[in-house]
């Protein structure tokens, strides 16, 4: 795995400007497979900024009837939202 820098964001804030300032950055939060696409050499970033304790684990409405899926929703918990098993 190639080396990289590692932030864990304190806001969401931190985050964006982490990602801003370093092209290539990504983000490591809920239901992500990064980490393994890195070992396998698929990704490369030189950052990772980790948004996994930010306050952005919420399934909510939006006005068009769509969802919107926070950063740091898992995958099974995505799944097991009862609006997405109804939609």
């Amino acid at each position: 795995m190639k080396p990289f820098a590692y932030l864990r964001a304190e806001t969401v804030t931190d985050a964006v400007r982490a990602c801003a300032a370093h092209p290539g950055a990504k983000f490591l939060g809920g239901g992500t497979n990064l980490v393994d696409l890195m070992k396998l050499g698929v990704e490369t970033p030189g950052m990772l900024v980790d948004v996994s304790r930010l306050p952005l684990d919420q399934v909510t409405d939006t006005a068009d009837g769509g969802l919107r899926i926070g950063a740091t929703v898992r995958n099974s918990d995505l799944a097991a939202h009862p609006a997405v098993r109804t939609r």
